[in-house]
C-alpha cells in the first residue's frame, strides 16, 4: 500500500517536531470527538478557587478549536 498515513510517526531515535505533533494532535482530537463530547471539563469542582486564581478567573486553559490546530 502506498498511501501516506494521516499522522506522522514518532522516530525511535529522536524527537518529533512541534509541527508534526500538532498534526497528530488534530487527528487524535477528531478521533476522540467520534466517541465523546468535545468539551469534557467539569462545570465545578472543589479546586475551583485555586484554579480560577491560576487561570485569570477561568477553571483552566481555553480550548483551541480543532480547526485552528
Amino acid at each position: 500500500m502506498n498511501s501516506k498515513p494521516k499522522i506522522p510517526c514518532i522516530p525511535i531515535e529522536g524527537a518529533i517536531s512541534y509541527e508534526d505533533w500538532l498534526k497528530g494532535r488534530r487527528y487524535r482530537r477528531e478521533l476522540g470527538n467520534r466517541v465523546a463530547p468535545e468539551i469534557i471539563r467539569r462545570t465545578s469542582s472543589s479546586s475551583d478557587r485555586r484554579l480560577k486564581k491560576l487561570f485569570n478567573g477561568e477553571r483552566g486553559l481555553p480550548f483551541t478549536p480543532t480547526e485552528k490546530l
